[in-house]
């Protein structure tokens, strides 16, 4: 049957050969970035780098320091978008944080400050609703970081012994040496790293701060790091089921733990938080964070010194985002009759302009289009018949802002 599928694929891919693509490029159900994917079209691997160059540079300057010193960075902060759970996501906020961890971890911070500083970027989300304890925070950036290979990268360049040395505990030094943290962390609870479950497994719960705040910051020293960055996406899915006062204790958990606890990381300013989230929701969690009588030491708040804002992009720079995805998937042996072919430029430039220069919603369009247009053996997509087929609308659940 799995062979049958792929066929009827590989069969539909064929039929993009005409306009001279390996297959549709834009992305598929609903244009939301998911970093895990393998597919280029989801997981941020097809970017515009000009058409971010202003929240690049924001952000190099605000959450690295690049232009003083890695010590001058903000340690919290916010990468946001204007807007509500509608309008304020599918703006970029996503692919900017995954173009960040892929550019930092290239050398691990080789290409700032004069390759003199090693850091790292850990992409951390969550997928499913649930209440916001911040021991899901640890347990999700651990999995994040075997992903990443970042106790693979340690246990290539210390040995046990520098470990136990340096304080890390011996049963966690000598899985972290040979490479097998996730059999370590999995043999200590009830549940697989990836299931985000708490029941039952007090034990594991109580050992996961010391694990992650200071055990695991141990090990990075170790290895050369000098700090890491957090980006932590999806935040919503720690608060929407939650009450305002689990919020609050949440954000003030949260807060406390990574900033003033007296642990290995908010002794040695180890991490940078950086929250990704729309401008409702970055209001929410701004009141716990002052609530929480962070603010005066941590100001966070959307439009402040400590956020970058993923602007609405314009038309020039939406252009170069569509041109990247049809360069992606073009056949170069194809002759192109123009740049953006199988689209005339007054196509795609109805497309931007009826979806209000929105990223997911003319990606989303597009992608509908370019099938429409195969489906009924268009040669090329004129702005005519651009208007012809049906934009998919947008539903979201409540949000934090409903609550």
């Amino acid at each position: 049957m799995s062979e049958q599928i792929e066929k009827v694929k590989n069969e539909e891919k064929e039929g993009y050969k005409k306009y001279g693509l390996k297959d549709n490029p834009f992305p598929k159900g609903g244009a939301i970035l998911k970093p895990e994917s393998d597919d280029p079209r989801e997981n941020g691997k097809i970017f515009s780098v000009d058409a971010r160059k202003k929240e690049i540079n924001e952000f190099e300057e605000k959450f690295i320091g690049k232009n003083t010193s890695f010590d001058d960075r903000i340690r919290c902060g916010f990468l946001w978008a204007e807007g509500d759970r509608t309008t304020g996501r599918g703006m970029g906020k996503t692919a900017l944080a995954v173009c960040m961890k892929h550019k930092i971890n290239d050398g691990y911070g080789k290409t700032y400050f004069e390759g003199k500083i090693k850091f790292f970027c850990s992409y951390v989300s969550f997928k499913q609703q649930l209440k916001s304890r911040v021991v899901f925070l640890y347990k999700e950036a651990l999995r994040s970081f075997i992903k990443d290979g970042l106790f693979s990268h340690i246990s290539s360049c210390v040995s046990k012994d520098a470990l136990v040395n340096a304080g890390v505990q011996e049963d966690f030094a000598e899985a972290v040496a040979s490479n097998r943290v996730k059999d370590y962390l999995e043999s200590l609870s009830r549940y697989k790293l990836e299931e985000m479950s708490t029941a039952w497994d007090q034990k594991f719960l109580v050992k996961l701060p010391d694990l992650f705040l200071n055990q695991t910051v141990r090990c990075l020293k170790v290895a050369g790091f000098k700090g890491g960055i957090l980006l932590i996406d999806d935040i919503e899915n720690l608060t929407d089921i939650s009450t305002r006062a689990e919020i609050e204790n949440f954000i003030k958990d949260f807060g406390i733990a990574f900033f003033r606890a007296g642990n290995e990381a908010s002794n040695s300013n180890f991490f940078t938080i950086i929250i990704t989230t729309h401008q409702q929701s970055a209001q929410k969690i701004s009141q716990a964070w002052t609530v929480a009588g962070l603010s005066a030491s941590f100001p966070l708040a959307p439009g402040g010194h400590a956020s970058v804002l993923t602007r609405k992009p314009d038309n020039i720079q939406c252009l170069d985002m569509i041109k990247q995805y049809l360069k992606y998937y073009r056949d170069p042996s194809f002759t192109l009759p123009d740049e953006f072919y199988p689209f005339k430029r007054d196509a795609i430039e109805t497309v931007i302009q009826d979806c209000d220069f929105h990223p997911r919603r003319f990606l989303s369009w597009l992608c509908r289009i370019t099938t429409e247009a195969l489906n009924k053996d268009k040669n090329e997509i004129t702005a005519e018949f651009v208007r012809t087929v049906r934009k998919l609308e947008e539903e979201e659940a409540p949000g934090i802002e409903e609550l």
